[in-house]
């Protein structure tokens, strides 16, 4: 028999998203005949989802949260909540392709692979994999690259290759050891860069993160938190987490000092050219500096330094 896998979707109220995601998924998985679950997290804060999905997909079970918390809070409350072993992690906007399961199920066979990514095709088109991604540091700042986005996705279409995190929208991973870790770090609360920071931390452990591309999945991206927020405070919460992440996790001199005269550029420069928005992304990231030098002291000892990480978690092609 196959083994049993929780789906969790973290929502807020979007009919259209479910009405093109549910039913591929729920087909595949009654083809499995494996048991597995589907469990969705309504993040709205107000009950909505739980009626709707009642009357149209009755075999969806639902998780409401008292109060709208982000993706991260939502995902690992689902987590928590889950019955199996294994937890897919889904975005609503995410379609899944028939079989997108075993592939992933047997990379996840490795103990030493903590957590896997789908070949994820935004929009459907093959040509654009949104799942291959890159850690750089350029004068100082981290940034994300996807290749796969870049011409480059034939490249990434067959063979397993290491990866530095998988995207939390679509990705693998053991409940317990999930929830053992303390889920997604409260740090990079209400959301961006938390799957980034679960990632790397498998890696600073002596860990790997696998992109399987035998395993299809969409992405009909929608911005859903776009529709909702601002997109200015969108951009300000990923700019802030930017900062968290490498607060959190550099760990050698030369790339601390990079880091720190690439700060003291930035403040300069913004408040010269009357960059308020920049300025204000840097005074969210200081406010809760000191929260991130209580993560960063209370790390583990590494197994790979910052720069090792990068260079084995670099996407190669294919």
């Amino acid at each position: 028999m196959s083994t049993p896998v929780s789906i969790v979707i973290p929502s807020l109220f979007d009919p259209e998203q479910f009405e093109r995601s549910l039913p591929p998924l729920l087909a595949y998985l009654g083809q499995r005949a494996a048991g597995d679950q589907v469990l969705v997290v309504d993040d709205t804060g107000e009950a909505q989802l739980e009626p709707w999905l009642s009357e149209h997909f009755p075999t969806v079970e639902v998780l409401s949260r008292k109060a709208n918390g982000g993706f991260a809070a939502a995902l690992t409350d689902g987590v928590r909540a889950s019955q199996h072993g294994l937890v897919f992690c889904m975005n609503p906007d995410v379609v899944v392709h028939g079989g997108f399961l075993e592939p992933l199920l047997s990379a996840l066979e490795d103990p030493v692979v903590h957590s896997v990514v789908p070949r994820m095709l935004l929009m459907g088109d093959a040509e654009r994999i949104e799942s291959v991604s890159a850690v750089r540091i350029e004068y100082g700042l981290c940034s994300i690259e996807q290749p796969g986005l870049a011409g480059r996705a034939e490249g990434f279409t067959q063979g397993e290759c290491a990866m530095p995190y998988a995207i939390g929208g679509a990705m693998l991973m053991r409940r317990d050891e999930f929830l053992d870790a303390g889920g997604f770090d409260p740090l990079f609360e209400p959301f961006y860069w938390e799957d980034v920071d679960l990632g790397w931390s498998a890696w600073r452990a002596g860990r790997r993160v696998l992109y399987v591309p035998e395993s299809v999945v969409e992405h009909h991206h929608r911005g859903t938190i776009k529709t909702r927020i601002q997109e200015n405070l969108v951009r300000a919460m990923i700019e802030k987490n930017r900062l968290l992440f490498q607060w959190k996790h550099l760990d050698e001199p030369q790339l601390v000092e990079e880091h720190l005269q690439a700060l003291n550029r930035w403040a300069i420069d913004a408040w010269i050219g009357d960059e308020r928005e920049e300025l204000i992304w840097l005074a969210l990231a200081l406010e809760q500096a000191e929260e991130a030098r209580e993560r960063r002291t209370s790390l583990p000892p590494a197994k790979r330094s910052f720069s090792e990480i990068q260079a084995q978690s670099e996407p190669r092609e294919s």
